[in-house]
């Protein structure tokens, strides 16, 4: 699987970005059903709505009546029509069954249709030193497990592997919100011998490899028809 860019966009700009694109690409006359899974405060289908025949959100446990409650470690019960697109952000680090929860989105999708997925990035520069410092990657420490049921940390290629277990085929991967900066806000006068010296090595590690930057990545893969 091979990198193509490194974008400094936020997982919820470029999930609507390319959503917008593949609908003006392959779907014309509002032609396209959008789910969002993991909807959160149900920014994506609210702004989406208006551009396909039918936007659904759904979350394990809903923000409010517009989104709807669905388990994906449980089959869909719901009688919609099956999903062109799909978007799953920043919710696979989350499963305790990750194959069995993908193989029940993959039921929900048409043929050709697209799964649009963020997640964090266990390869991100800042994750590295803290592995090396702190013996725990960012994102995956005791208190994401205990407060954010962090439990499955994907990995690029197992990742791939997951989605190729399911019947897709990943056709984009990128990682998201830039690249590690020498001076910004969050740097601190009182710890810069310590802060700046670990943004240098962070530097280095992403010009080495490109994969290091950016705190998540992101997957565009195709359910094969």
């Amino acid at each position: 699987m091979q990198l193509s860019a490194n974008l400094l966009l936020n997982r919820f700009d470029w999930a609507q970005q390319k959503t917008n694109d593949i609908i003006s690409q392959y779907y014309k006359n509002n032609e396209a059903v959008f789910y969002d899974v993991g909807a959160g405060e149900n920014s994506l289908a609210t702004k989406l709505g208006n551009k396909t025949a039918l936007a659904c959100s759904f979350d394990l446990l809903p923000f409010d009546d517009n989104i709807q409650q669905w388990n994906i470690e449980t089959n869909f019960s719901y009688d919609y029509p099956a999903a062109n697109i799909v978007t799953l952000l920043e919710v696979v680090e989350h499963l305790t069954n990750p194959w069995l929860c993908i193989k029940n989105i993959s039921a929900t999708m048409a043929p050709g249709g697209f799964l649009i997925l963020t997640t964090p990035n266990p390869g991100w520069s800042t994750s590295r030193v803290s592995l090396m410092v702190k013996g725990f990657l960012t994102c995956f420490t005791q208190s994401d497990l205990d407060n954010n049921h962090h439990v499955f940390i994907a990995w690029p290629h197992i990742l791939q592997r997951l989605l190729n277990d399911n019947g897709f085929e990943i056709i984009e991967y990128v990682t998201l919100d830039g690249p590690t900066k020498f001076f910004s806000k969050d740097i601190k006068l009182s710890r810069f011998f310590l802060q700046f010296p670990a943004r240098v090595i962070k530097k280095i590690i992403e010009k080495t490899d490109p994969t290091a930057m950016g705190m998540s990545y992101g997957i565009i893969a195709r359910k094969i028809d």
